[in-house]
């Protein structure tokens, strides 16, 4: 992972005074869930019923709501509905999302846009921002196919800028006037608000990585939001992924965590041979977890955006003791589950 800043001496692809060995495996969101969704029987898939409650019906029973009124019942209930989570706002309604100051616009282009693709061809550049805080990431993807085919993959970059919470209407307004809330999906980024962030892009970033956001279309945009929660359940009632602890993305720990929740819950089933045990013993590996990571998301969150080192001036020893100093990863810290 290089560490890039802007500097005109050298221009296009800018200076990097140091790099950290990365190992990182990509997927494309897309292919992933089409892979998930085709394990599942369509019979027991109910697409687009939305769940308006949930009640503790006895020890061993929850019951679910509908707003189509086709109510049922189970032995035990898993929200897996991200950072906005019905289910976190039913366990525990005193928890609050935190805002960070900052959002992250990002944006996809195919490989087959970008002229010279060996900036990001086997790395994962970190670009700091020449005249204002945030930080911008950039690497390749799978095509939409799932293929990693050289031609046939995407850019994928995100791009953390600061926001005022009392320029969040304003940014959040999309194209046809409609106030989002928390994200602006693909397409739906106002064409002024876009050219803002692209012309800052421009200012910002070596030229190569300006130009490659420049030429994105349907750019889109989320509010970075962090949660804690005292726990991953109550009753029959569990929280797997964002619906729990909401971390920053910097961790690149969003599917990971959500799929360990899993994992381990399974796990811990399959051991426990009873449900109530089996979540207790899972739940409080999943809060230390949760909290290690938030840890972790708020001290890059320090090293990139609000305390970043002059990546344009500073030397390789410089750059690595910043880092060093800065971001200190947790004992045998690893996003894969083995």
């Amino acid at each position: 992972m290089p560490f890039v800043g802007k500097s005109g001496e050298h221009e296009p692809l800018g200076r990097i005074p140091w790099s950290m060995p990365l190992d990182l495996q990509t997927f494309h969101w897309s292919h992933l869930w089409k892979t998930l969704r085709a394990r599942v029987p369509d019979d027991v898939y109910h697409a687009g019923q939305a769940i308006t409650g949930a009640d503790v019906l006895d020890e061993r029973t929850v019951g679910v709501r509908t707003a189509d009124g086709d109510d049922a019942e189970f032995d035990l209930l898993i929200f897996a509905d991200g950072a906005q989570s019905l289910g976190r706002r039913l366990l525990f309604p005193d928890v609050q999302l935190l805002y960070r100051g900052y959002a992250l616009w990002r944006g996809l282009l195919p490989e087959t846009s970008i002229d010279d693709t060996a900036p990001i061809d086997s790395t994962v550049p970190r670009i700091s921002h020449r005249h204002q805080p945030g930080d911008t990431v950039m690497y390749f993807i799978p095509g939409r196919d799932g293929s990693i085919e050289p031609g046939s993959r995407l850019c994928n970059w995100a791009s953390y800028v600061p926001l005022r919470e009392e320029s969040i209407p304003r940014f959040m307004t999309d194209s046809s006037g409609r106030q989002r809330e928390g994200m602006i999906p693909p397409g739906s980024m106002r064409l002024d608000e876009e050219q803002r962030l692209k012309q800052m892009a421009l200012d910002n970033l070596p030229q190569w990585y300006a130009n490659v956001i420049a030429r994105t279309e349907n750019t889109y945009a989320h509010l970075i939001y962090t949660v804690d929660v005292p726990s991953y359940y109550k009753g029959r009632m569990c929280l797997i992924g964002d619906a729990g602890a909401v971390i920053q993305p910097f961790t690149g720990s969003g599917i990971f965590k959500g799929y360990n929740n899993v994992r381990s819950l399974i796990d811990a089933l399959q051991d426990q041979g009873s449900v109530d045990r089996a979540l207790r013993q899972w739940d409080a590996m999943q809060v230390v977890i949760g909290r290690r990571l938030l840890a972790l998301g708020e001290q890059m969150e320090q090293a990139f955006i609000w305390n970043p080192i002059d990546l344009s001036t500073a030397d390789e020893k410089a750059t690595r003791e910043w880092w060093q100093s800065s971001v200190r990863f947790p004992e045998d810290f690893n996003l894969q589950r083995r």
